[in-house]
């Protein structure tokens, strides 16, 4: 196995009725981990990074797309399950342009913080104009119109946000050619409790009158027993980050509290890849998180 194409993934899902957990990235040692833990549960994945995150501009270090692609190509090529790379919620469009002719299987164009502000007439003709670009290399297009409710974790702060729109959401599939969409239904980003209440109903109707695989995005924010229920009733893909970079904060803070660094020889704190290793620590509560997700969403023993 190795690198698959994303409509193909997506047919498998919804056929054998589990979702393909898409597992945001920021450093080699995070990619890797999410490849180690579906390899151990047999289950295709996607990888990638967020686009807004690498275009934003108080980044202190910009780096190149290019560089992550090719980081994350040869991890892909070498995996012994299906893998598939993103760009991820983008808030450029000549960011998501580049993706799509640099080597990205999949691509999105979705200003998390301001989607709001662009008028559904300006949404449609961006979306057209990636999904036209995109299609000639091959590459698939996830769109969403709308707005997933946004949680604040240093304040506590919920922006309200509102749930699918079926008759809306299918025009836009429609008039834009994108191959998936990630539609509201309780979900919501950046939140961690696994609390969220997921509006079936709603998802239901969505299934039925969309024509393109469902996306969840937000995936930290759902209840194990809801991915699975989600996934059962034909959400193909679901979106995961925040609760990767809490599994790893929560290690560091696990290991700065049981070890004394100031006595330990720098090496191997990090670098020697031992049991010692912070970085090795990181890897094992991080493959641990992804395991147990792809249970969740029915995605064990899945690969092809």
């Amino acid at each position: 196995m190795s690198r698959v194409a994303v409509n193909e993934l997506m047919k498998h899902a919804k056929e054998h009725k589990y979702a393909v957990g898409y597992f945001e990235s920021w450093n080699l040692e995070s990619t890797l981990a999410v490849v180690r833990a579906a390899e151990n549960m047999k289950s295709p994945v996607i990888i990638g990074v967020c686009g807004t995150y690498l275009g934003e501009p108080k980044r202190a270090y910009k780096e190149s797309l290019t560089v992550y692609q090719a980081m994350l190509a040869q991890i892909a090529e070498e995996a012994a399950v299906p893998v598939a790379l993103l760009l991820n919620e983008a808030d450029d469009e000549d960011m998501v342009i580049r993706a799509s002719q640099c080597g990205f299987d999949m691509v999105m164009f979705a200003p998390v913080f301001a989607s709001e502000a662009l008028p559904l007439q300006e949404l449609t003709q961006i979306q057209k104009r990636i999904a036209a670009e995109a299609h000639k290399h091959g590459v698939a297009v996830e769109g969403e119109v709308g707005e997933l409710p946004l949680f604040n974790s240093a304040t506590g702060e919920l922006h309200e946000g509102e749930d699918t729109d079926p008759e809306l959401r299918a025009r836009f599939v429609e008039e834009t050619g994108i191959d998936t969409v990630a539609v509201a239904v309780g979900n919501c980003h950046l939140k961690e409790d696994g609390m969220v209440t997921i509006n079936y109903d709603a998802l239901k109707t969505l299934a039925e009158k969309i024509p393109v695989p469902l996306v969840l995005h937000g995936g930290t924010s759902i209840a194990k027993e809801d991915l699975s229920r989600a996934a059962a009733m034909g959400v193909c893909k679901v979106n995961f980050g925040t609760g990767l970079k809490r599994a790893v904060l929560n290690t560091v803070k696990q290991y700065l509290a049981e070890h004394d660094v100031d006595q330990m020889d720098p090496n191997d704190v990090l670098g020697r890849g031992a049991d010692k290793d912070l970085l090795v620590k990181e890897q094992e509560a991080l493959i641990q998180y992804v395991e147990e997700t792809i249970r969740a969403l029915n995605g064990e023993n899945k690969a092809f």
